[in-house]
């Protein structure tokens, strides 16, 4: 059991004498002369929000040694002093390692009291660390990028003793000091964040066989060490010969794109009950394992014939990437509620009618697709002309199969473990790799460094066509693949949007929410006999077969509202809770405020999420729905501060205060939907 003590109380000679950790054989990790030592340690800080400055402070820290030691203390003076004699009781290339949950939260505070040098911060993005090291000794790592979690999922997922105690004995509204007495209780919560995470990494490095040479930084590593292994079984020169060089790299940035997120604006804005959901099982690893792709160099053909086009996609059946201009585009059916042209993937827009950021009309665009967009193109817009301007075109075929294998074994293991008592780790972890395939392929190979320079994050701005030759050098799977997995997961929903028709509300990504009746029969078989004969299928621990691509009812709301893309509230039942669903906005406390401003109706423009001060019946919200903002104060005008008769000193810092969302629509979204509701022609 862990034993809490101040810093000045620590066991420098304990720490000094243990042995440091032996690489794995055969997977050596780090290539640095580096010796970790054989413990597993965490850090956090708790802070206050002192709201008349609008600055915050640290009061109180924990750094958790193994399941010994938690050290708590309540000022960085004391900080300094502890971290600078742990780093005197390290020997020559001996290493701490300590996991901090958001090191980017903790980073800011750090970096007030600890002058960086650029090689001690590794960033992914602005404000974003991943790893930092202090004293050239003391490396600090980010576990929640790591796990993609919430410390509380975390370490509740991973069966931690100690999970992440609820926070409801913290009431952050009030401001705490250094010298501020905490209950047991509030010292329990303190404990518990370091000791749960300690706890989980510990089963989660003994679950994959891991140190801390092997451990990985991100939650995709995982799933990049496995895809290296399965690709090694595949011809160096079969990637080699796929990688794009920089105009086609060029090409499939332009026409990358995500899932389709749309709300039928024929629906937008009223209250339809007894609406039908329903999902595409595993919607991104199906098309990686059933649907062909771009497997080899494309060859660029410039501008070419509309009638070549069609008999390069149509009758050679090529995968092809273009740029193109279309004139006088306009919709087959003017009732169409999942336009596909988006305003963000066009250029040079010219006369437009735009849904919710979706092209209904243009007089004229240029854009960049894939054969995959063209055909839903085709499906939905009439034009009076299209010219492709710049053509590229490559051979169609499936994805090595001992990737698609690896895609496989993960979707079994995860089928098998679901709902299994006793194997949650496992599940849990091959849900994640499941889902970090996509992500892994969909990486953007040209990607700033970014430095922290002078107290400031900096972007390099190095050539992009060296990038990508420098990336190319490494990489194992190729871009335009990650690019295509979007574009058939698309048109794969475009092909439940259909069987909709005029009932479809909503879809985003994976999902179709409409009314009426649909019977995904026949299309189910399809996708049935596709992932019978890659072998995509699994049993659960009762024998039920599941295939990846079919159409799956996710049930039914009794309720439904939405304003747009990820705009929408809905109640399952009659009797149940109201859920919102809004980027920025709590689910369930999004729900519960609506509820109490007269539900589902309230749902409407104008209406403002986590409202400090109440809502209009008067009730004091302390934890609105509206979430948090954050101010960062990199360089504090104050820095020193007296309150209770006592100075504090104001460093970098970033304050967390509560926000607000105001639901709202645009003005020109505003006009379309009253014309769509009024009937008018468009």
């Amino acid at each position: 059991m862990s034993v809490t003590i101040a810093p000045e109380n620590f066991d420098f000679e304990w720490f000094s004498s243990l042995p440091v950790q032996r690489r794995a054989a055969g997977n050596p990790g780090t290539k640095k002369k580096i010796k970790y030592k054989d413990i597993i340690t965490a850090f956090d800080i708790e802070t206050t929000r002192i709201k008349k400055i609008e600055q915050s402070i640290m009061y109180v820290w924990a750094w958790q040694f193994g399941k010994k030691y938690t050290v708590l203390g309540r000022t960085w003076e004391q900080f300094v002093i502890f971290r600078k004699n742990l780093a005197k009781s390290l020997k020559e290339e001996e290493h701490l390692c300590t996991f901090v949950h958001n090191l980017s939260y903790e980073f800011q505070f750090l970096r007030g009291i600890y002058a960086f040098e650029k090689e001690e911060v590794f960033a992914i993005d602005s404000r974003k660390v991943l790893k930092l090291t202090m004293d050239e000794c003391i490396e600090m790592r980010c576990s929640y990028i790591h796990s993609n979690m919430s410390l509380a999922e975390y370490t509740n997922k991973m069966g931690a003793e100690h999970a992440k105690l609820d926070g409801k004995e913290f009431d952050y509204t009030i401001e705490r000091y250094p010298w501020t007495e905490l209950t047991q209780k509030q010292l329990q919560y303190v404990t518990h964040d370091v000791l749960g995470l300690v706890e989980s990494i510990e089963i989660e490095m003994a679950h994959d066989k891991d140190n801390l040479y092997t451990f990985p930084l991100t939650s995709t590593g995982y799933v990049r060490r496995d895809a290296k292994q399965a690709m090694r079984q595949v011809s160096h020169t079969y990637v080699c010969n796929q990688l794009p060089e920089f105009k086609t790299y060029q090409l499939c940035r332009e026409a990358f794109r995500g899932g389709n997120t749309h709300a039928n604006r024929y629906y937008a804005g009223y209250v339809i009950h007894n609406v039908k959901s329903a999902d595409r099982s595993s919607s991104y690893p199906d098309v990686l394992c059933n649907c062909q792709f771009p497997v080899s160099a494309f060859f660029h053909a410039g501008g070419i014939p509309y009638n070549e086009l069609l008999e390069l996609i149509n009758v050679r059946k090529k995968a092809v990437l273009m740029r193109v201009t279309m004139s006088n585009v306009r919709l087959r059916d003017k009732f169409w509620g999942a336009p596909y042209l988006s305003r963000d993937k066009c250029r040079n827009i010219q006369g437009a009618l735009y849904d919710n950021g979706r092209i209904l009309q243009a007089d004229y665009l240029e854009t960049t697709i894939t054969d995959i967009d063209f055909k839903i193109i085709l499906s939905e817009y009439d034009f009076d002309d299209f010219v492709p301007f710049d053509v590229a075109h490559a051979r169609y075929g499936n994805l090595p199969p001992p990737l698609i294998a690896e895609i496989i074994k993960y979707y079994i293991a995860k089928t098998e473990l679901k709902n299994v008592d006793g194997e949650e780790i496992f599940y849990m972890k091959s849900k994640n790799k499941i889902n970090s395939i996509y992500g892994m392929m969909a990486q953007d190979p040209v990607k700033q460094t970014i430095d922290f320079i002078n107290d400031e994050f900096i972007t390099r701005n190095e050539n992009p066509e060296q990038i990508l030759t420098a990336s190319n050098k490494k990489a194992f799977l190729c871009y335009q693949w990650g690019v295509w997995v979007t574009a058939w997961a698309r048109f794969r929903l475009e092909e439940g949007i259909r069987l909709a028709a005029d009932g479809f509300l909503y879809c985003d990504t994976d999902s179709v929410k409409y009314t009426g009746e649909i019977d995904w029969t026949k299309y189910n078989k399809l996708r049935i006999t596709d992932s019978k004969q890659s072998k995509a299928f699994a049993k659960d621990k009762k024998g039920v077969i599941y295939y990846m691509g079919v159409y799956e009812s996710e049930g039914e709301y009794y309720e439904f509202s939405t304003l747009g893309a990820k705009k929408y509230c809905y109640r399952e039942t009659q009797e149940s809770e109201l859920k919102v669903t809004i980027a920025g906005v709590t689910k369930k406390k999004g729900g519960k405020e609506l509820e109490k401003a007269g539900g589902i109706d309230a749902f409407k423009p104008g209406f403002i999420f986590g409202r400090e001060g109440g809502t209009e019946q008067g009730e004091i919200i302390k934890e609105g729905a509206g979430g948090t903002e954050a101010i960062y104060n990199d360089k504090p005008e104050i820095t020193t501060y007296i309150i209770e008769g006592k100075e504090i000193n104001i460093t970098a810092n970033v304050v967390l205060k509560p926000s607000t969302y105001t639901l709202g629509i645009t003005a020109e979204y505003e006009r379309l939907l009253d014309i769509a509701h009024k009937g008018i022609d468009i």
